[in-house]
């Protein structure tokens, strides 16, 4: 056992590496970019939504259009979020997340009589990582934008290589990626 616990460190300092260097690259790279245009999707049709669990005790639905996702040239994953309270409340947004900064940004809500409203204050906001940047590889907080981005979203710092991964994920299909330091994922 007191082997095992020297170890510890030894085995998580490539992943803490990793961590550092991925937010001093990604920082690098965001200094220059520039967003690109976006259009607003079609209102999402409820047969195709897909859900996902977020948190160890979800208080809803989660889920997300796939008609309205695109991986942009820009590095920017937008979707159409759809979350259901458990007490009936309901609320779309079309949203956007950069892996590399790890930011996510609201576009525009779905108003009831099926118009985007654009959001007036839509800014980039950090999202979520429970404590620590290792969380990138197994958060398990109750933030429905962290969980897309970490669980679905996101290969590390990149977005996933297609749409089509992304949506095989959210099926449950298992999609590899490549890890830079780690090769392909387990």
């Amino acid at each position: 056992m007191k082997t095992l616990l020297a170890c510890l460190p030894l085995a998580l300092m490539p992943l803490l590496a990793w961590a550092r260097d991925d937010g001093d690259e990604a920082r690098k790279a965001a200094a220059g970019w520039v967003e690109a245009g976006y259009t607003l999707p079609s209102p999402p049709d409820e047969r195709h939504l897909l859900a996902f669990r977020v948190g160890a005790h979800p208080v809803g639905r989660f889920l997300l259009d796939p008609e309205s996702l695109t991986v942009g040239e820009d590095g920017v994953i937008r979707y159409t979020l759809v979350m259901r309270g458990s007490g009936g409340a309901s609320t779309t947004t079309f949203e956007g997340v950069r892996c590399g900064t790890r930011e996510r940004r609201l576009y525009a809500n779905l108003e009831r009589d099926g118009g985007w409203r654009p959001f007036k204050k839509s800014a980039w906001q950090p999202l979520p990582v429970a404590g620590s940047s290792i969380a990138m590889f197994a958060y398990s907080g109750n933030d429905p934008r962290a969980t897309l981005a970490y669980g679905y979203l996101c290969d590390g710092s990149a977005p996933r290589r297609a749409r089509e991964d992304i949506i095989g994920r959210l099926r449950g299909k298992r999609v590899d990626y490549l890890d830079p330091y780690h090769g392909v994922e387990p």
